[in-house]
């Protein structure tokens, strides 16, 4: 309990790369501080969940493994995340892990219903095209749909990141389909 104490200090103070990199080796060193960091991804203070999960998604690139027990608790919680970084965080940490297992019909419809959703960031809008596509790798009889969805899309009324995101998907998309005659 003392270490949720620990990291709820830090990470309530004034905002730093250098306090996220403080705890990311910490949690390197001591694998056992992972739990205590990540049900602080959960926390009622927003500004302490949205860092937590930031440093978890530092600590995703490192030890991917680690997230892997979590697959589906980051899942169902990603509608409910309450602030948009936390959201995109949680989507990155998902793009980062294998997909295995049962086919995650659940995170493969809400990439699909927020690919292009207005509403959402550009980050969050371009990381479910990609976790999209991703999740069509394993189950690639949905790349026709994911390509139909993207090409009805109306490229000028999106930001040029989510332009960016769209095209180069439909060139991978294409790619294979091309491959398969």
């Amino acid at each position: 309990m003392e270490k949720v104490t620990d990291f709820r200090r830090l990470l309530s103070e004034s905002l730093s790369r250098k306090i996220i990199d403080q705890i990311v080796t910490s949690v390197s060193r001591r694998p056992q501080e992972f739990i205590p960091l990540i049900q602080l991804t959960k926390d009622s203070e927003i500004k302490i969940a949205w860092r937590a999960t930031w440093a978890c998604e530092k600590l995703c690139k490192m030890y991917p493994e680690w997230f892997v027990p979590y697959y589906e608790q980051l899942i169902q919680e990603l509608p409910d995340s309450p602030h948009d970084g936390i959201k995109r965080l949680r989507l990155s940490i998902l793009y980062q892990l294998p997909v295995t297992g049962d086919f995650p019909v659940t995170l493969f419809d809400y990439c699909i219903n927020h690919m292009l959703s207005p509403g959402e960031s550009i980050a969050v809008q371009a990381l479910c095209m990609k976790l999209a596509y991703k999740l069509c790798m394993q189950e690639q009889e949905l790349l026709r749909e994911l390509k139909v969805y993207l090409e009805n899309a109306e490229p000028e009324y999106y930001s040029v990141g989510v332009r960016c995101t769209r095209k180069n998907i439909l060139k991978r998309i294409n790619s294979l389909h091309k491959k398969e005659k």
